[in-house]
């Protein structure tokens, strides 16, 4: 059921992301506007690459990169092994953000950004963008205790072992001498 949810999520948040962005290409191309000055505008900009624009105008083969990402990321997300809801969840923002961008990426051959932090030289961005950045972090916190709890679980059992092995000696007497 989760994962249901998840997935509505997803399809949610990307239907969010490209009427922002389409906000954003009928409003901000006229001009900023001003949300906290000195520190956070909204301005438009059109990114033929991917994060600080790296690999600019190498439109084909992002959208085939991407494209095989999200079948990755898809692949896991219906495969049934994820069942943490911290995993479902940060896949199906992985995705929301992925297919965001991939769409502009496809019908426009740029990604529209416009979320424009200045208090420090940051690159402009967008909210698939904070989607695909968010669900990475949690899917890294959600594998880091999973794999904490693996081991956890490893280390109680084997002391569990341990201790029958303690029961079974005493009761038959130390070392099998065959």
């Amino acid at each position: 059921m989760f994962q249901l949810i998840s997935t509505i999520l997803a399809v949610v948040l990307i239907a969010v992301d490209q009427i922002v962005k389409n906000w954003a290409a009928e409003t901000l191309i006229k001009g900023d506007i001003t949300i906290i000055d000195k520190v956070l505008y909204l301005n438009y900009a059109e990114n033929t690459g991917v994060a600080f624009s790296m690999f600019s105008d190498n439109r084909w083969i992002l959208v085939g990169v991407t494209s095989l990402m999200l079948i990755a990321v898809l692949a896991f997300f219906l495969s049934g092994k994820v069942t943490g809801k911290l995993e479902v969840f940060s896949l199906s923002l992985l995705l929301a953000g992925g297919v965001g961008n991939l769409i502009d990426r496809i019908s426009l051959g740029y990604v529209i950004d416009y979320i424009d932090v200045r208090i420090i030289n940051f690159a402009i961005f967008n909210f698939a963008d904070i989607c695909i950045c968010v669900g990475a972090f949690l899917l890294c916190i959600a594998v880091y205790f999973s794999d904490k709890k693996e081991k956890a679980e490893k280390l109680a059992k084997e002391n569990e072992f341990s201790e029958i092995d303690k029961d079974l000696e005493k009761i038959f007497g130390g070392e099998n001498d065959d």
